[in-house]
């Protein structure tokens, strides 16, 4: 109890030494705006900043990062015209305190939980640049269930983490890690992950990046991790792209990188990688089975590449705009969440309008020839959107399993464009949680014949 009241304490008198320092800020430089006036004023919006959050540290306090306006009607299973054939879904968000990995029925009922705490997971965060103050301060992004029974899953950019049926850790790999983890036919998974760039290591990208006062560069790397969570592969995206004469895909401005920059600067924002498995390699005879498929969202960009000689096979850009979790499709086209909308359409608090019109859509793309259609958010009732993240999963009968992450939505569709499947994660009568992902599963993807533990 007393350590609670000292928090309150601390931010009760937070404010009167806010307004302090700022005061004296101006008095002694403000007209100047020289060092002392920038290193107050940093400090001044961080105390704002921490009792802005201080919900997330109050036992109780709202989990502000993860609500979203409500969109939808309902709360968690809404629409089920599935039969029960014992299939199972996992979804990753936020769910009244924790995050959390969810496995449940279509009728939802919970089969397995694993909630998910950084903390405990990573106590020590030398890792990563800026740890995250709070398990509230982070989330789950990527994340996916074994035949076993195990989860493996990403903190987004602050490590990936596996546990057991039951929630033991099994290991963790202490690396920037983040969006999504894609299971290699060979063993081991697909993750992409960050490295921060100072000076000199970002000479090999001059003169495209350009630094700042004291900034960072953060470049994408692909990383395969093993069985065992040990990083076996490790490539630069940028490296990728420069290597194959695609620099100007980077730099279509004119511009380079952090020129002037006081912050840190994200080269290219990977938020997939995906392998095309060799069940699908005959409808591309201009890939091979293990090539990777790449989405780059700042630049609209998706590109195929060979993972042994890291040669670009095929690239596009747009017209998807900020795109998503591209898949391979079994008829020989790409399907891409598109969000179809920039950044600038957030809110100032980063959420999205309720009232804002909805223009997400899932596109295919027939890499053959360009060609691009819409299979799915272009008539009346089909409207979803998400202006950041999303996820999108083919499923065995032609629909799709879609994941709106601002609207704390999932649904499923069928080969007729159907809503068959809906689940809303409820807060309360006016807001959602984010729902960063979901996958199905068949009941024969498992071997684990028990859910219960000890």
């Amino acid at each position: 109890m007393l350590k609670h009241l000292d928090k309150i304490a601390f931010f009760v008198a937070l404010p009167l030494l806010v307004v302090g320092l700022a005061f004296g800020a101006g008095m002694y430089s403000g007209l100047k705006k020289n060092f002392a006036y920038r290193s107050v004023k940093q400090f001044k919006d961080n105390m704002f900043l921490v009792f802005e959050e201080r919900e997330n540290w109050v036992p109780g306090g709202r989990p502000i990062h993860f609500l979203q306006p409500a969109r939808n009607p309902g709360s968690e299973v809404t629409v089920n015209e599935r039969p029960n054939d014992g299939s199972l879904i996992l979804i990753s968000g936020f769910f009244g305190d924790d995050n959390e990995l969810r496995l449940i029925q279509r009728d939802g009922t919970l089969v397995a939980r694993w909630p998910v705490r950084f903390s405990e997971h990573f106590p020590d965060t030398s890792h990563i640049k800026n740890p995250p103050a709070t398990d509230h301060n982070i989330d789950t992004h990527g994340a996916l269930i074994l035949p076993d029974g195990s989860v493996v899953f990403n903190y987004d950019y602050g490590g990936t983490v596996k546990l057991s049926r039951c929630g033991e850790v099994v290991w963790t790999l202490a690396h920037p890690t983040h969006h999504s983890i894609e299971v290699a036919e060979g063993g081991g998974f697909w993750v992409p992950g960050r490295h921060y760039l100072r000076p000199p290591e970002y000479d090999r990208f001059w003169p495209m990046v350009h630094p700042g006062r004291g900034n960072y560069f953060l470049e994408d790397l692909v990383l395969k991790v093993s069985d065992d969570g040990e990083i076996v592969i490790r490539k630069s995206v940028p490296e990728i792209l420069f290597d194959n004469g695609l620099e100007a895909l980077l730099t279509a401005t004119g511009y380079s990188f952090g020129h002037g920059a006081h912050r840190d600067v994200e080269i290219t924002h990977v938020n997939k990688i995906e392998e095309l498995p060799s069940t699908y390699a005959g409808s591309f005879p201009e890939f091979e089975a293990g090539d990777l498929l790449l989405s780059l969202r700042t630049y609209n960009l998706l590109f195929v590449v060979d993972p042994d000689t890291w040669k670009v096979k095929w690239h596009q850009t747009g017209p998807w705009r900020r795109q998503h979790d591209p898949e391979f499709d079994a008829d020989g086209t790409i399907a891409v969440f598109n969000n179809n909308t920039y950044e600038l359409d957030l809110l100032p608090s980063g959420g999205i309008d309720p009232d804002a019109p909805l223009v997400g859509n899932i596109l295919k793309v027939d890499p053959s020839k360009g060609a691009t259609s819409v299979a799915f958010g272009d008539r009346d009732a089909e409207e979803f959107g998400t202006v950041v993240r999303g996820k999108h999963e083919i499923t065995g009968d032609g629909g799709y399993l879609i994941t709106e992450f601002q609207a704390g939505r999932v649904f499923e569709t069928d080969a007729d464009r159907r809503i068959v499947w809906e689940y809303v994660n409820r807060y309360d009568e006016d807001e959602v949680l984010e729902v960063t992902e979901a996958r199905l599963y068949p009941a024969s993807y498992f071997t684990t014949d028990t859910w219960a533990c000890p």
